[in-house]
């Protein structure tokens, strides 16, 4: 990549499996104040982003050190050219980068043993990986549910749209920050403050300064329109101005990112501890006592459904669809069954696929991956995790599920249950 005219070496993916003309995505490194990074674009729009350069490995792929023998080196030619290169390991013929047809960066090496191309990273693992998912001053995790939380100190800007797990439009400062305020002389206002999150894929639109970690925590406090900071071993000190977008927790590296809250929001102990738990107690002891209430009268009335629930199969179509609605209104066979159907939980199928490991994978579709797994009794299963880009929603997914437990043919795989578990769906 060259700094003086701005070219680069572009990675443009195919069409489709089957059509190797210039498809919608293409990669490259991008360098842009101080900062390096990879970013895959679909068209003219970011979808991936891997996280700044440290000058040896890219901050987002955590299985890079593993992987190369002394990581990514490279730099500055004195040319005005950014050159980056790796040393494979002994015994390793060739790793081959592939940008797929569908955005995702693939790196593969050669099984000798095995005679075969075998997938060690790919860039899209989970929705978290799709830029900007959570929108502004939001983080992602792809081991929670929801995966999106606004940061500490904000809510979202939409509470409609963010509980329809629609979180483009991102969160909002809950308190105006101390330095953007008129103070009047007499009145005494504590100073903002820094919160720390910890080992995340910092956001984009960072600016690196060649300064301490001290003087960069200065300069960002100084500066009211400075929203976060962060130093980073090989980077130095980034700062952010603006929206902080793109943020992931990662189960492995990543670095630390303050960024800055109203001592309001920073400070949460206190009389409001005590409030908030008079206020759950309360609450709890409210909840508890209608539900008490509720499920004496219903109790009779979904005698049928509670069965189906806890034997965890089911055949009648609206004690399904009761099951996952939470229904609890009266139950009547309605008459139009399905297929004895099993109701998976979550960590079961987990288990049954190495926690959807990447050398599962069997492949990927429109409305997300598909994984090779195998039960606890042996039986080999195939599941098929819905995305929640895809849009699908509850009733959707539930519709799909009625169709496919009715089709019978010779060509199809047979359903053998599903499982909802907060946003996941799968099949």
């Amino acid at each position: 990549m060259s700094k003086r005219t701005g070219e680069k070496i572009i990675l443009k993916s195919w069409k489709s499996p089957s059509d190797p003309s210039v498809g919608s995505f293409s990669a490259s490194f991008v360098e842009s104040r101080n900062i390096i990074q990879v970013f895959i674009w679909n068209e003219n729009q970011p979808y991936w982003r891997s996280g700044p350069y440290n000058g040896r490995v890219l901050t987002r792929i955590d299985t890079m050190t593993a992987t190369y023998f002394k990581g990514f080196e490279g730099g500055d030619d004195g040319n005005g050219n950014i050159i980056i290169y790796y040393t494979i390991p002994d015994g390793l013929d060739f790793l081959i980068y592939n940008l797929n047809s569908q955005g995702n960066l693939d790196e593969t090496l050669w099984d000798d043993k095995k005679k075969e191309l075998q997938v060690t990273w790919t860039s899209r693992k989970s929705d978290c990986d799709v830029y900007g998912i959570c929108g502004a001053f939001a983080s992602c995790s792809s081991l929670s549910i929801p995966i999106c939380s606004c940061l500490k100190g904000f809510e979202p800007r939409n509470i409609q749209e963010w509980n329809r797990n629609n979180w483009t439009g991102g969160c909002v400062r809950r308190t105006p920050l101390q330095c953007e305020r008129v103070i009047n002389k007499t009145t005494t206002t504590k100073k903002d403050g820094f919160f720390k999150l910890q080992a995340v894929k910092v956001p984009d639109f960072a600016e690196g300064l060649a300064v301490t970690p001290d003087i960069c925590r200065s300069l960002c406090l100084e500066n009211c329109s400075c929203t976060a900071y962060s130093n980073g071993a090989g980077i130095g000190c980034m700062s952010w101005t603006g929206n902080l977008i793109d943020i992931e927790h990662l189960q492995t590296g990543g670095l630390d990112l303050y960024f800055r809250v109203a001592h309001e929001d920073l400070d949460s102990r206190g009389n409001k501890t005590i409030i908030i738990t008079i206020s759950a107690i309360i609450g709890t002891l409210t909840i508890s006592i209608c539900a008490y209430i509720m499920w004496r009268r219903t109790s009779k009335n979904t005698a049928k459904l509670w069965h189906s629930i806890k034997s965890k199969r089911v055949t009648d179509i609206k004690a399904f669809r009761l099951f996952y609605k939470g229904g609890t209104s009266e139950v009547h066979t309605s008459g139009d069954t399905i297929d004895e159907l099993l109701l998976f939980d979550f960590e079961k199928l987990a288990t049954a696929t190495n926690n959807f490991d990447l050398s599962n994978k069997l492949g990927q579709g429109g409305f997300g991956p598909v994984y090779k797994g195998k039960l606890q009794d042996g039986q080999e299963i195939a599941v098929k995790r819905l995305s929640r880009a895809s849009g699908q929603g509850l009733e959707e997914f539930m519709n799909e599920v009625v169709v496919l437990c009715k089709l019978q043919h010779r060509n199809l795989v047979r359903l053998l249950g599903c499982c909802v578990d907060g946003d996941e769906k799968m099949l």
